[in-house]
């Protein structure tokens, strides 16, 4: 009887050794690409590796301030290779090595005084306005895209 039960205790290692091996992941690694985000100045603010097809997410919008330590420029997004301008949320699928460039508005018209005009005022609620409408738009697109995908 203890024969009998050492045996079969030896088949059933066996076949669990058998099933680790079957189901083991024997794919090769994914392949990556490298995203490098820089600052207007050529300074790298970050490097993001992602899996080739993946969307990067982009760092942080960068803060360009005066000597003072007031805002004097707003940033205004990444500029990619492409040459379109692209936020954090909506940056591209990558499929290859790409690069980012932080982009700038300034903020003031009148730069010895640091005063804000009405008119930038005004121009500064519309650049913002335009941002989020284009940010919307971009959102749209690809809603619009993902439900066309799932209905065939």
């Amino acid at each position: 009887m203890k024969k009998v039960l050492a045996i079969l205790l030896c088949v059933v290692m066996l076949f669990s050794c058998a099933a680790v091996f079957a189901f083991a992941d024997d794919a090769a690694p994914a392949e990556t690409v490298t995203i490098t985000f820089y600052d207007d100045d050529n300074t790298v603010l970050n490097t993001v590796v992602v899996e080739k097809g993946q969307v990067p997410v982009g760092p942080p919008a960068p803060v360009k301030a005066r000597q003072d330590g007031d805002p004097e420029w707003e940033f205004s997004g990444w500029l990619g290779e492409d040459g379109k301008t692209y936020y954090s949320g909506t940056l591209p699928v990558a499929n290859s090595d790409m690069s980012y460039t932080a982009t700038y508005k300034k903020l003031y018209d009148n730069e010895a005084e640091g005063n804000i005009t009405l008119i930038s005022f005004i121009s500064s609620i519309f650049a913002r306005l335009n941002k989020l409408f284009a940010q919307i738009s971009t959102y749209y697109e690809e809603l619009a895209a993902s439900v066309q995908k799932l209905l065939g």
